[in-house]
């Protein structure tokens, strides 16, 4: 296994998709969809895709949605030695 290295590059997505959601709750950003749509989002998107695949990993496929309750919510998917990570997550406030 790749010692994980890729798990900083996940921790930090997570971050950045935790602050959006931080700004959708306090109104700075009026709506998922608008975050989503973003060239901010895509740009996010890529460069963490970008990041993993440095790592080691392939057939890496990051996705947001708008997740119940209005949020952004991310699905990721990625194969790193021969094992296949993927999951589906929703970085807010509890």
């Amino acid at each position: 296994m790749s010692e994980f290295k890729h798990t900083d590059g996940m921790l930090a997505l997570l971050s950045e998709l935790y602050e959006i959601n931080e700004r959708i709750l306090t109104g700075d950003i009026c709506s998922p969809k608008t975050a989503i749509a973003s060239d901010r989002m895509k740009k996010l998107l890529n460069h963490y895709a970008e990041a993993i695949s440095e790592d080691g990993a392939s057939n890496i496929h990051l996705q947001a949605y708008v997740a119940a309750g209005g949020w952004v919510g991310l699905t990721y998917s990625y194969v790193l030695d021969g094992m296949t990570v993927e999951g589906s997550q929703t970085p807010r406030r509890v």
